[in-house]
C-alpha cells in the first residue's frame, strides 16, 4: 500500500473514532462542567465496625452525645472604641491565642464585598489579607503548621458558567491547577505575608489542637458525592476516611462532622443516599472515626 493511501486510512480512523470522542468530551464539559476534574474526590467504601468492639470508640461516642452541637452566629472580639476597626459585617470568625481571623462582607449577601482581617487583642493591630478580585472565601481559621500559626481558608470558584466560560476555564486549567476545583483551600502565613494554594477541598473543620482538619472533596456543580479526609497540616498528608452521597442529590450536604476534644477522633453524622457513587442505599448513620488505627465505628 502506498504512503498516500496509508495516510488516508489514518485520517479515516481519526474521523471515525478520535474526533467524535473529542467532540463528545468538549460538549459534556461545555454543558455540565468538568465533573471531578481536579477535585481530589475519591471513592472509598468504609469498613464499618460495631461500636461495642472498641471501648475507646465507645468513650468518644459518649463524649459526642453529651456535647451540644455548635451553632449560632460568629463570635466577635472586643474592639477599641465604639466602632469596630474592620469593615463590613462579620460572617465568620476564629480565635487562637489572642489573635482573631475575621471574614466580613459589605455587599447584599455574604459572597459580595468580602474582606479578611487579622486582629490582635493585645496590640489592637489590624491587618487585612488581600483577596484577589472576585474571590469568594469561606471557613477561615487558625492552624499550627511547622511551629507557626497560619490562617487557612476556602475558596468557592463555581463552575456555573456559560458554555464558552466553562470551555475557556477548562483549557486554562491544564496549565493552572488552581482553576480545576470548584472548592479550593489556601494557607496564609502572617510572618511572610505569602498565600499558597494547598489543594482542592471545602467545609474544613480544624481540630482543637490546630494540628489537623477534616476536609471534604466533591465534584463540580453540586454533583452530590463527597469524600471525607483528615488532613495532617505538618506532613500535608490526607487520610481518606470514606465517601458518601447526599440523601437527595442536589438538595445539599446531608451530614456534618466535628472533632473530639482531644483531637483524636471525628464524628460523622447525618443521612446519606449511599456510600457507592452509583448504588443508592439511603440511610441515617452516626460514625466515630479513630485516628489511631484509622477505623470507622457505628454508633448503634
Amino acid at each position: 500500500m502506498s504512503p498516500q493511501k496509508n495516510r488516508r486510512w489514518i485520517f479515516a480512523i481519526l474521523v471515525a473514532t478520535v474526533f467524535p470522542a473529542i467532540a463528545v468530551h468538549v460538549s459534556c464539559v461545555a454543558a455540565l462542567g468538568p465533573g471531578t476534574w481536579g477535585s481530589g474526590l475519591e471513592e472509598k467504601l468504609p469498613e464499618i465496625l460495631p461500636l461495642s468492639s472498641n471501648p475507646q470508640a465507645q468513650a468518644y461516642a459518649r463524649e459526642f452525645s453529651q456535647r451540644a452541637e455548635q451553632g449560632g452566629g460568629p463570635v466577635l472580639p472586643e474592639a477599641s472604641g465604639s466602632a469596630a476597626p474592620w469593615k463590613g459585617k462579620a460572617v465568620w470568625t476564629d480565635a487562637h491565642q489572642g489573635s482573631w481571623v475575621i471574614l466580613t462582607h459589605e455587599g447584599e449577601n455574604w459572597t459580595q464585598g468580602q474582606h479578611l482581617f487579622l486582629w490582635s487583642e493585645s496590640s489592637r493591630d489590624l491587618e487585612e489579607i488581600q483577596l484577589p478580585a472576585g474571590w469568594i472565601v469561606e471557613n477561615a481559621a487558625w492552624i499550627e503548621r511547622a511551629g507557626r500559626a497560619e490562617v487557612v481558608y476556602g475558596r468557592w470558584n463555581s463552575w456555573a458558567l456559560s458554555p464558552a466560560g466553562k470551555l475557556g476555564r477548562y483549557v486554562r486549567s491544564w496549565l493552572d491547577p488552581e482553576l480545576r476545583p470548584e472548592f479550593s483551600i489556601y494557607i496564609y502565613d502572617p510572618s511572610s505575608k505569602v498565600t499558597t494554594y494547598a489543594g482542592p477541598g471545602h467545609s474544613l473543620v480544624v481540630s482543637p489542637d490546630r494540628s489537623r482538619g477534616v476536609v471534604l472533596r466533591s465534584g463540580a456543580l453540586g454533583a452530590g458525592y463527597y469524600s471525607v479526609h483528615v488532613w495532617e497540616f505538618d506532613s500535608n498528608q490526607m487520610q481518606t476516611v470514606l465517601s458518601l452521597r447526599e440523601i437527595d442529590e442536589g438538595s445539599g450536604r446531608s451530614f456534618g462532622h466535628r472533632w473530639s476534644l482531644d483531637s483524636r477522633a471525628v464524628e460523622i453524622k447525618g443521612a446519606t443516599g449511599g456510600f457507592e457513587r452509583r448504588k443508592p442505599q439511603p440511610r441515617h448513620f452516626n460514625f466515630i472515626y479513630l485516628l489511631d488505627g484509622r477505623q470507622v465505628y457505628e454508633v448503634e
